[in-house]
């Protein structure tokens, strides 16, 4: 499944594996409901006065969901003529391949992905719909900053909204997949642990150095039903996910800009749930603190080495890990985003950059130094050259921004058809009558 948060694959691909070991494979699961900068900057840390770690942050931050049903045939024949649109040469076509569902305004992509036949895209959801029947309705993932905005059983409520307008659903959702995670301020070093410290029932381990020999983390029991990261999250955030909004969770917690950010996250996929008994969101939020110990005590532990002892099962755990393992997670944070920029944004530093950098050619080229003037003769170029290619640089650039639009949506090319419209008006107020409650 490609998502914005391809974080296993990105950090395999920025980084290069240094050293592995083996341990132990483990047996079935079981689950009891327990209690509830600078990117080469070098790390500082500030000594063990005041414990090895503090945690900043706690939360879900993927989390994908399944749903078993039909699609209904006036879905079905809507969806394949969006879909027919989205492939079109014509890019005003392509800029009306878009469907609104409650306060959702989804791209309709012009392919499937897999066996599901339908894929639709915006800010929040990332969901890959099928005619149902052997195949799920609908295979959705939640995007972390719409988690990190509403919470997990919101999120998933409006999710279940949007897949009820496309047919018949049948029962609960089914949890495919959920990334539990804590970030945490390392005051003691976190590049010296030796790999048999890691005591795990999992079969691979390896740790990972940027190109620049700056140590990156640990991954552990890849490929797996679930498989742990321990990573640099502000080196992640400035060169892969560009999750900025990160840093201001962080600072309201005392974070300051330079300070390490280590990221102790899980990936828990359906076959493990299905043992340890977590099907639905209901059950996944009620078991929280019994997933959490089963990750951080029988599955995967931080030990401290011990030479006396070949048992590993008996090395005590190392304080940094006590610290982790003891995060409460009957306390889950409350929403603190307020307004969700997916990484897929384009960032203003590609925007101010790349478009001044290309004035600066022009104004090289022709021989300008005053910006004001430069400014000017770009703009003049510009139109004379599409004049020439026989069409208006004002209409050039709409077009494109519609287009653009419709991939981020954020434009809705929709808005002036009139069966759209009626549509638009009836979902919007069957969605605040299913918000509150009549």
């Amino acid at each position: 499944m490609a998502r914005s948060k391809g974080k296993a694959r990105s950090e395999a691909a920025r980084e290069r594996p240094a050293r592995r070991g083996a341990s132990r494979a483990g047996g079935r699961i079981g689950l009891d409901v327990g209690a509830q900068p600078s990117n080469r900057a070098p790390q500082k840390y500030k000594g063990e006065d005041k414990g090895p770690c503090r945690v900043l942050r706690w939360d879900i931050d993927s989390l994908d969901l399944s749903y078993r049903g039909e699609l209904s045939d006036g879905m079905l024949d809507r969806l394949d003529g969006l879909k027919e649109s989205a492939k079109s040469d014509n890019e005003a076509e392509r800029a009306v391949a878009q469907i609104s569902i409650g306060n959702h305004l989804f791209a309709v992509a012009g392919h499937g992905r897999g066996r599901f036949r339908y894929v639709l895209t915006d800010e929040r959801f990332f969901i890959q719909v099928s005619k149902g029947g052997t195949l799920p309705l609908a295979y959705a993932q939640v995007s972390s900053e719409y988690l990190t905005s509403v919470g997990v059983e919101a999120a998933a409520d409006d999710l279940r909204y949007v897949v009820n307008s496309l047919g018949r659903v049948e029962g609960d959702e089914r949890v495919s997949r959920v990334d539990p995670c804590v970030d945490l301020v390392p005051s003691i070093p976190v590049d010296t642990w030796d790999v048999r410290q890691w005591v795990t029932r999992a079969r691979n381990k390896a740790c990972y150095w940027t190109v620049g020999d700056r140590f990156s983390g640990w991954r552990i029991g890849i490929g797996g039903a679930v498989q742990s990261r321990f990573y640099d999250k502000v080196l992640e955030v400035n060169e892969e996910s560009h999750k900025t909004y990160l840093f201001d969770l962080w600072a309201a917690r005392g974070w300051k800009e330079g300070d390490p950010v280590w990221r102790q996250e899980f990936q828990v996929g359906r076959a493990a749930l299905k043992e340890l008994g977590i099907r639905s969101v209901a059950q996944l939020l009620g078991k929280l603190g019994g997933l959490w110990t089963y990750l951080t005590q029988d599955w995967l532990r931080l030990a401290l080495l011990s030479d006396v002892d070949s048992n590993r099962s008996r090395w005590p755990d190392h304080t940094f890990w006590n610290v982790v393992a003891g995060v409460n997670w009957s306390e889950l944070p409350q929403p603190t985003l307020k307004r969700i920029r997916p990484s897929s944004f384009p960032r203003d530093e590609q925007i101010f950059t790349i478009f001044p950098g290309y004035i600066a050619s022009l104004m090289a080229r022709e021989g300008i130094t005053d910006w004001s003037e430069g400014l000017g003769v770009a703009i003049h170029e510009a139109d004379i050259f599409h004049r020439r290619q026989g069409r208006s640089l004002a209409k050039y650039v709409e077009r494109k921004a519609k287009v653009k639009g419709r991939l981020l949506s954020t434009i809705n090319n929709r808005v002036n058809d009139p069966e759209d419209r009626k549509r638009i008006a009836q979902n919007a107020e069957a969605y605040r009558k299913a918000k509150d409650g009549e």
